[in-house]
């Protein structure tokens, strides 16, 4: 009996070690750790603590989730049709090529889809993903500009079929794709663009005739086979680039000028399933102070690898969709003085770059070490 008295004297302390809290905060998402600051004070300032910073990212790097395949990536570059590089006003052709293995080592080129066949210039790959094993390939942004839906393994596609809203008499149309993915409450694939209309300077426009050339969102359905308008006044892309993850297709984005939102440069995320879309405001000192700036995933999150003027990468990753505080300055990867390309990043939030004019390697961010892959390239898209 007395012994049970003793024991249940004993004090409890309330006190978290830090090298304990630590280690259990440094396994959390950047979302969780921006909400855990309401626990402790201390906690909200995690990101400016460097002891902290070395676990996390560590933790960040072996946990990897990689968005992407992982064991294969797509590469998609230019080259004139005899395989050499040519001057930026020659028609440059389209190469696709699948690399796998540990090295990437294993490359195997891929050929486009029949509607490509003729003209393989300036091919692109919408969002930078395959969905279900689906691409949404496009071409250009003129009035003629193809998209194609692609299944590079079985070698299905589907002709995107035009809409009823491209053509506004006396006008040229310019469209920018801006983003593909998958709507799983539909089991609908859906590509999202907005069309521009320019008045023809050799038109011979009637003085008395209303011509609307007010620009339009507008979204196609796998499913139904059509074009639908979107009544929405969203910030356009000012990049070609964009990724989709998890129903959403985000894309960097600025307001147009007759835009009412006016939220300045900002993250826009569409939602594909709802087709309503929320803006994350860019943080100030990145949109200031960098001019290069690329929009990739890192394991299941978005995140923007920008350099600054000593070739030096800052890779700003998003905790919460919508909330401005949570963009995260996680790492920061030494200069690359012969870096001039970033294409991307793959397995283990490894990024390729091109360097020395046409060289592709592969920069490990858990060894911090360059790999050169022994391929040549000259034009990236």
């Amino acid at each position: 009996m007395e012994k049970f008295v003793a024991a249940t004297n004993v004090k409890v302390s309330n006190h978290i070690p830090d090298d304990l809290s630590f280690f259990i905060l440094s396994k959390l998402s950047i979302k969780s750790l921006y909400r855990f600051g309401c626990v402790r004070k201390a906690w909200t300032l995690l990101f400016e603590n460097p002891q902290f910073m070395i676990m996390y990212r560590y933790y960040f790097l072996y946990n990897n989730h990689s968005y992407y395949d992982g064991a294969s990536i797509l590469l998609n570059h230019c080259l004139l049709p005899s395989g050499e590089p040519g001057e930026p006003n020659e028609l440059l052709h389209s190469t696709l090529y699948l690399l796998s293995g540990d090295r990437f080592e294993n490359r195997v080129k891929l050929d486009w889809p029949p509607p490509f066949h003729e003209d393989d210039s300036y091919i692109d790959i919408l969002s930078s993903v395959c969905v279900n094993g689906t691409l949404c390939l496009t071409q250009g942004s003129s009035p003629y500009a193809k998209c194609v839906f692609w299944n590079p393994t079985t070698n299905e596609f589907k002709v995107i079929p035009p809409s009823l809203f491209e053509y506004v008499p006396y006008h040229d149309t310019m469209k920018t794709f801006h983003g593909f993915g998958y709507d799983h409450v539909r089991d609908d694939y859906k590509m999202i663009r907005r069309l521009d209309f320019f008045l023809d300077g050799q038109a011979d426009v009637p003085f008395d005739e209303p011509i609307d050339s007010a620009s339009i969102w507008e979204i196609y359905s796998l499913r139904s086979n059509s074009w639908r308008k979107l009544e929405v006044d969203m910030p356009f892309c000012i990049m070609d680039e964009g990724v989709y993850m998890d129903g959403f297709c985000h894309w960097s984005g600025i307001d147009s000028f007759h835009s009412l939102s006016k939220v300045g440069p900002c993250l826009v995320s569409f939602d594909l399933c709802n087709e309503v879309f929320l803006t994350t405001p860019l943080p100030s000192d990145m949109v200031d102070d960098y001019n290069i700036w690329r929009m990739v995933l890192l394991n299941e999150s978005i995140a923007f690898i920008i350099n600054d003027e000593s070739t030096t990468l800052h890779i700003r990753i998003l905790g919460e969709l919508g909330v401005k505080e949570s963009w995260a300055n996680v790492f920061i990867v030494k200069p690359l003085p012969c870096a001039q390309h970033l294409i991307g990043v793959g397995e283990k939030c490894g990024i390729f770059l091109r360097i020395n004019d046409e060289e592709l390697v592969w920069y490990d961010m858990s060894t911090q070490t360059i790999e050169e892959l022994g391929m040549l390239l000259y034009y990236l898209i």
